[in-house]
């Protein structure tokens, strides 16, 4: 690596004394063709002008004028420094041609002279001069063949320094494509590990929910499971035997499922014990099956380190035919882990299939928290709005809007409690709708009142993008309120992005074509990738509050962030910088030119009264 970079190196530096070379020559041709023109130019002078001489003295006008002034350009051409800033061509033909006309035009001033005199005949006169004028002819092209030759090699050097460019420029296309492949292939690797757990090799529950829904949209063909497994009390094992010792097992265990797993099957750890496999099957009672093999080699290696002690594992397992919902890897998780309960509280065996009598229990727990459907309806769920402040003038330009729950006593429920619920239950969709025309409604007042209003962006769940009506149903809730599209942006997560891309994609556009702005929220909260910003033709780029977490290397932070922010500026993006809460974070921001900033150094969430009254004071 460190031999291609001194070859890169030093291939710059020749490619740079080439061009500088090729741009020399390429003048010096300039300025040579010029001084050849000229050459040319003035030669042919003093022969038209000797005709003009002759005819002049044979109408008995003498023209002394004009002598002098075809001597000076003659005595320059051979050799004298003059006005003309004529060259000297060492070539043998033009320099015998030069001469000849030299001797000509002595020749051609003595018969004027004895014309003059009454010494001349007219008609010897006109001879000379003809005779002149065809050496002039000669001379003139002698110069011109002379240019030629002089231009052609000189223009041979060029076209062959100009390969050589070419040639060291693909020498160094080539090492640097090489160096971006190999850089490519580094950061996928590493992004990969970094996807994964490094105690177990599992896949993080989100890069396993990735893959595995990848997996779910892709194998039409295949009848997948989805298992959800843990220990039925390892929290005895740490007690006992210590956290050294249960690590130990839950590697073991790790790798015990990396190799029980078949090409197109994956698994990844939740938290502490708890497992989730995706696998595939041609009858139900395989997955069980091998996942009881797996489990018995578990428990094997417990059983033969400490004193023969070893816990049980137990096992929820969801098959895709037996779910008549959306194929959402979230919904199988949670069905296998529902199944898995039900061992947990001894109400079925170790290996539990998800059917008919779990999906009912589940109604009954969607009953329980219709609580949700009710609050919708009762309009329970109030917007906050968090104002975000441009850098550049220190003033509110837009804020962002979001919801929170209060209840009818008064509580106030954080998004962070009923969100996941929301999500989990598929009404996501729901809520955003009700905040957004929540937004609508109050832009709409305080544009009939006259009062000032600021664009506000509203967030939108990976849900409602796999909702084909979505676009329309917003557009229709923006018409009904009047609500000019510059005034509302639509916002999404990374994550969405590494879901479905081509159908964000689409679905961004389509916001676009009816007058939305868009953003991304959380950048860098999942796994960034700024290439996708070329391909997604969004306005505004949220980076997530992680950059900004004090660290070990602040430098690496920094040089992130500038990066990020200097690439987009280049697509016309602007950058909001979320989670900020110290002055010395907004100086930093203002000086690497963020636009905008968001977070409790200046603003905290607050009512929309409290926002109309700071928007007063504005």
């Amino acid at each position: 690596m460190a031999n291609m970079k001194g070859i890169y190196k030093r291939g710059l530096a020749v490619l740079f004394l080439a061009c500088l070379l090729l741009g020399t020559m390429m003048v010096q041709a300039v300025i040579q063709a010029q001084s050849y023109g000229r050459l040319i130019n003035y030669v042919g002078i003093v022969r038209g002008a000797t005709q003009r001489l002759v005819k002049l003295e044979l109408q008995r006008q003498e023209s002394s004028e004009i002598i002098q002034y075809i001597d000076s350009i003659i005595e320059e051409l051979t050799g004298a420094k003059g006005p003309y800033d004529l060259p000297a061509p060492q070539d043998e033909q033009y320099q015998e041609d030069l001469l000849e006309m030299e001797r000509m035009w002595g020749q051609v001033q003595e018969h004027i002279y004895a014309y003059r005199m009454g010494e001349e005949e007219e008609a010897e006169m006109l001879a000379l001069s003809e005779a002149f004028f065809e050496q002039a002819n000669d001379t003139v092209f002698s110069a011109e063949e002379y240019s030629v030759r002089k231009n052609r090699t000189l223009l041979g050097v060029c076209v062959a320094l100009l390969g050589v460019v070419a040639v060291i420029w693909l020498l160094i296309f080539w090492s640097a494509s090489r160096k971006i492949l190999f850089l490519e292939n580094t950061n996928k690797e590493l992004n990969e590990l970094a996807r994964k757990d490094p105690m177990t090799g599992a896949y993080q529950i989100e890069a396993f929910k990735e893959e595995a829904q990848k997996l779910l949209d892709t194998g039409a063909d295949k009848k997948y499971a989805v298992l959800y497994t843990d220990f039925t009390d390892f929290k005895y094992m740490n007690d006992v035997f210590g956290y050294t010792y249960g690590d130990s097992i839950l590697r073991q265990y790790g790798e015990i499922l990396g190799e029980s797993l078949r090409e197109g099957e994956i698994y990844g750890r939740v938290s502490a014990d708890h497992f989730v496999i995706l696998m595939y099957y041609k009858e139900k009672g395989e997955a069980a099956s091998r996942q009881r093999k797996a489990d018995q080699r578990i428990i094997k290696f417990m059983h033969n380190s400490y004193d023969k002690q070893s816990v049980p594992t137990c096992c929820g397992i969801c098959c895709a035919e037996d779910v008549v919902e959306t194929l959402l890897i979230d919904n199988l998780i949670d069905n296998a882990n529902f199944a898995r309960k039900t061992v947990k509280n001894g109400t079925n065996p170790n290996y539990v299939y998800y059917n008919e009598s779990i999906r009912i229990r589940l109604r009954e727990e969607k009953n329980v928290e219709s609580r949700m459907l009710s609050a919708l309806e009762n309009h329970e769920f109030t917007v906050y709005y968090q104002p975000k402040v441009e850098l550049k003038t220190g003033r509110i330009a837009c804020a962002e809007a979001l919801v929170r729950w209060k209840t009818s006593d008064g509580a106030v429920i954080s998004p962070d409690y009923f969100i996941p619920v929301f999500e989990r239950k598929f009404l996501i969709g729901q809520l955003d709708q009700y905040v957004f025309e929540e937004v609508c409604r109050w832009l709409k007042s305080l544009l009939d009142q006259g009062r000032e209003v600021l664009p506000v962006s509203v967030n939108v769940s990976r849900l409602q993008f796999y909702d084909l009506d979505f676009v329309s149903r917003y557009v229709e809730i923006r018409d009904k309120y009047q609500i000019p599209p510059r005034l509302l942006e639509i916002e999404f997560t990374e994550s969405m992005v590494f879901d479905k891309e081509e159908l964000l994609i689409q679905i961004v556009k389509q916001l676009k074509k009816e007058g939305f702005s868009c953003s991304i929220d959380d950048f860098g909260k999942g796994y960034s990738s700024l290439s996708l910003l070329k391909s997604i033709p969004i306005d505004v780029l949220k980076i997530d509050r992680l950059f900004f977490v004090e660290s070990e290397d602040k430098g690496k932070d920094a040089a992130v962030i500038e990066g990020i922010i200097d690439l987009v500026k280049r697509f016309h993006i602007q950058t909001v910088a979320e989670g900020i809460e110290t002055w010395e974070q907004v100086e930093y921001l203002k000086h690497i030119g963020c636009d905008f900033v968001q977070g409790y150094v200046y603003y905290r969430p607050m009512p929309e009264e409290e926002f109309e009254q700071l928007l007063e004071q504005q």
